[in-house]
Parts: C-alpha cells; sequence; structure tokens
C-alpha cells in the first residue's frame, strides 16, 4: 500500500524551492536594471558630448564666415581685405588698418554713407579691432607660402579671440588665425562648446583657404 506524504512535509518541499527561486528571479532583475541604469547613463553622456560638440562645431563656423565677411568687405586700395598680408607692416599693423579704413571711408562718402571707425567694425556683435577685448594681434614673424605659381610667398599671421552675442545671453566663443600672403589666405577657426573656462571646453575647427593664382 502506498504512502501518503504528510501536509507538513509538502509545506516544507515547497518552500525550500520558492526561496531559492525568488532568490534568482530578484539576481536577473538587479543586473538587468544595474544595465539598463549603466547604458542609459553612457546614452545621456554621449548625448551631451554631441551636443556640446556641436556647439564647438557652429561657432567655429561662425567665427569663419565673420572673418570672411569682414575680409571681403573692408578692401584696401589695392583690392586685399582689411586682415594683414604685407611683410611691409612687420613692425605693426596699425599703419595698413588706417590706409584700409581711410579708403573704406572715402568710398563710403561717394556713395553717401556716414564714416567708420576701426572699432566699429564687428560681426555678432563681437568688436574684432579692439585689441583690449579680442586680444587682436599681429604676428611679428613673417607667415610663408610655398605657391605652385609663385614660389615662396611672405605674408602675416593674426589671431584673434571671437565672443559672439546670440541674444538671450547665450555667447558663441573662438578663436580665430588668419594666415594671409597677396594669394593666399587660410582662415582657421577654432570653436569652443562654452565660454568660461575655455581649457575644460570641448573644441572643433573650421579651415577655410582661398587660393588666387
Amino acid at each position: 500500500m502506498q504512502k501518503k506524504s504528510s501536509p507538513k512535509n509538502t509545506f516544507r518541499s515547497t518552500r525550500g524551492f520558492i526561496l531559492p527561486f525568488t532568490m534568482l528571479i530578484s539576481t536577473l532583475v538587479l543586473f538587468i536594471t544595474a544595465g539598463s541604469m549603466a547604458l542609459l547613463s553612457k546614452q545621456l553622456y554621449f548625448s551631451k558630448i554631441y551636443k556640446q560638440s556641436q556647439t564647438a562645431y557652429y561657432a567655429a563656423d561662425d567665427a569663419v564666415a565673420c572673418t570672411l565677411a569682414i575680409d571681403d568687405t573692408y578692401l584696401a586700395s589695392d583690392g586685399l581685405g582689411i586682415f594683414v598680408s604685407s611683410t611691409t607692416y612687420a613692425t605693426g599693423d596699425s599703419g595698413y588698418l588706417g590706409d584700409v579704413i581711410t579708403y573704406v571711408n572715402l568710398q563710403r562718402s561717394i556713395d553717401g554713407l556716414p564714416a567708420i571707425t576701426l572699432n566699429s567694425i564687428s560681426c555678432g556683435q563681437s568688436a574684432i579691432f579692439d585689441q583690449a577685448l579680442t586680444g587682436y594681434a599681429v604676428s611679428a614673424t613673417d607667415y610663408q607660402y610655398n605657391s605652385p605659381t609663385n614660389g615662396i610667398e611672405l605674408g602675416k599671421t593674426t589671431t584673434f579671440n571671437m565672443r559672439m552675442n546670440l541674444g538671450n545671453n547665450t555667447y558663441r566663443c573662438a578663436k580665430v588665425t588668419v594666415n594671409k600672403t597677396e594669394s593666399f589666405r587660410q582662415i582657421i577657426a577654432q570653436g569652443y562648446s562654452h565660454c568660461d573656462n575655455i581649457s575644460s571646453a570641448i573644441e572643433r575647427a573650421v579651415v577655410n583657404t582661398t587660393v588666387v593664382e
């Protein structure tokens, strides 16, 4: 005759199965939750990096556009833009810039337009030639460009910083380098993800080169 198990033994057997099973499920849920949180954290981090990278790129792109607009708008009598290219002004650029402003104002007077000053030339509300604000400077050493047609050409390197006001207390910042000879112009803009503590900002660069042969 078959012996029946008592209800007490059946309860103990069921309890002994449920406890390990519950611990297993809890462990799996914990691992899945931890993995999801780690993945979410990485996604948020890369999303932040992407946005900062975009901001830095836009800053560099805006700075290049500003530099091109200024150099192509304010022309000297020889047709070259306002950023220094001639080594004649190796000890300073005030003479050249003064000559450009004089020529530009002559043309503006013919067109019935008011005269401008050097510090009134700005882009993105950033006064490019205001040394106190932008650190505008022309290198003491000459820039060398190896022209395929003319060989070695000497020019100058100009540097300045831009803090462009977009409104609503929003700014974009960039450092601009202009390497220029009579037939070559290279604009290098290094944009930053934020304007404060630039050493910790993400940087993106945009380069524009113009060659006239």
